[in-house]
């Protein structure tokens, strides 16, 4: 039995291992070779992409800074504190951070500013601060009179209105001498329109008359729109210098209505808005009357007798004002002048004052603490700052939207043509100010007779 069993596991061994040759010398039919078992490799290990963020701070910030990382990740600052870029970088890559756009009237350096993104970077350091002024007369020879010519060949005669062109000239409004001037991007002066008669009279260039040619604004097409102060009229100048009426009709009063059944008591400035509606400052009604393309006149805030209130509408009060000027969310800012006061005005007709006590003086500081002197020339730019040509101090003085006042240029009662920087310059009782997207402001420098340009630079 025992060798029974042997005999058939030793035959089972046999059978199996003649398998097994058969099968690996391409037995069985199939002709292939014999294939042993292998175990498949394991996946490849993909390392992780480490990346880090690239960041610092900035400080002495007043406007709208644009930081730009490897030139090509912006980043939009309006306020002092930490930052960070949006896009990491991958590990050991190179990082350069560079302004992009400087806040106007600010120069920002950078430090710690490239390097190797070895581990997150938080220590890139943006400083900002104040730039200096730089006064230059840009036009007229400080003596009154008429005569066009370039540059200081030219003259004027209290030039009082100011306003930008689109081709980076200057329309001037030259009060005492009822005319309307242009200066070109080479500072060439011509007359424009007007023909020196203290009258309101329709026409084309030389043929029209104005009376009492005020402040002004142009509007998007280079149109211009006058008041006419004496007059009580707001009046249409295009750029082929045709003059037209749009509202008043000389009356001196303050009467809604529709174009000439409308009436205006003294117009004194004008500020016009993206939609086309024109809002006029009354010097003796202490309103502010608004037009719309249609013709529509009404009141937006103010109410007679003048004094000095905030409030919405009515329930506010302006003094004898001077200047308007407006921003792109349709504020506008008013240089009420005999409350020593800047207003500003929104456009549902809510008004608040952004800096003055109500106090002359010129003393910088906090909007509620700060003074003027008989503020009468006002700007704004597009980052918010509100720009003020003082009068009585005649200093250029400038406000942050934070409410903060410092003084650009001039000596605070010191009346001259001085050009300079800073305090080394000096003004005779400026009246108008305008200002381009590149941060330069135009003075009319109405006492002195000239036209100033006043320009940021690095402070020394």
């Amino acid at each position: 039995m025992l060798f029974s069993q042997a005999s058939s596991v030793a035959r089972i061994g046999a059978v199996a291992g003649a398998v097994m040759l058969v099968a690996s010398c391409g037995g069985g039919g199939g002709g292939g070779t014999f294939l042993p078992m292998v175990a498949p490799p394991p996946p490849a290990t993909v390392p992780p992409v480490v990346k880090h963020s690239i960041g610092g701070t900035v400080t002495g910030l007043e406007g709208r800074l644009v930081l730009q990382n490897n030139a090509g990740d912006d980043l939009q600052l309006s306020a002092d504190g930490k930052f960070t870029f949006a896009t990491t970088l991958v590990e050991g890559s190179d990082y350069k951070v560079s302004i992009r756009t400087q806040p106007l009237w600010q120069f920002c350096s950078v430090t710690k500013d490239t390097g190797k993104a070895s581990a997150d970077v938080s220590d890139v350091t943006v400083a900002c601060s104040a730039t200096a002024a730089k006064v230059e007369t840009l036009a007229g020879t400080g003596v009154s009179g008429t005569a066009d010519g370039k540059g200081r060949a030219a003259s004027f005669d209290l030039p009082y209105g100011i306003a930008l062109t689109r081709n980076g000239g200057l329309l001037i409004g030259d009060w005492s001498n009822n005319l309307l001037r242009k200066i070109s991007p080479e500072a060439d002066v011509t007359t424009f329109a007007g023909n020196g008669n203290l009258a309101s009279v329709d026409g084309n260039g030389l043929n029209a008359s104005f009376k009492d040619l005020a402040s002004f604004t142009v509007d998007a097409t280079d149109t211009a729109f006058v008041a006419d102060a004496q007059g009580h009229r707001i009046r249409k100048v295009t750029p082929a210098a045709d003059v037209t009426t749009v509202a008043g009709n000389g009356t001196n009063t303050t009467t809604d209505g529709n174009g000439t059944a409308a009436t205006f008591n003294t117009p004194i400035s004008v500020a016009v808005d993206a939609a086309g509606n024109l809002y006029v400052l009354e010097y003796f009604g202490g309103v502010i009357r608004k037009i719309t393309p249609t013709g529509d006149v009404t009141t937006l805030a103010g109410s007679s007798p003048r004094g000095f209130a905030d409030g919405t509408g009515s329930a506010a009060k302006f003094g004898l004002g001077y200047n308007m000027a407006i921003d792109a969310s349709g504020n506008l800012y008013v240089a009420d002048s005999s409350n020593h006061r800047i207003r500003k005005i929104t456009p549902t007709g809510v008004v608040t004052t952004l800096a003055g006590t109500g106090t002359p003086g010129a003393t910088d500081g906090p909007g509620n603490s700060a003074t003027f002197s008989d503020p009468r020339g006002v700007a704004v730019d597009a980052d918010g700052n509100v720009y003020v040509a003082d009068f009585g101090s005649s200093l250029l003085r400038r406000i942050t939207p934070a409410g903060v006042v410092s003084t650009l240029a001039g000596q605070e009662g010191v009346t001259g043509g001085q050009d300079g920087i800073g305090a080394a310059a000096t003004f005779n009782q400026p009246q108008g100010l305008t200002i381009n997207a590149a941060g330069t402001l135009y003075v009319a420098d109405t006492f002195g007779n000239v036209i100033r340009k006043v320009t940021p630079v690095r402070a020394p």
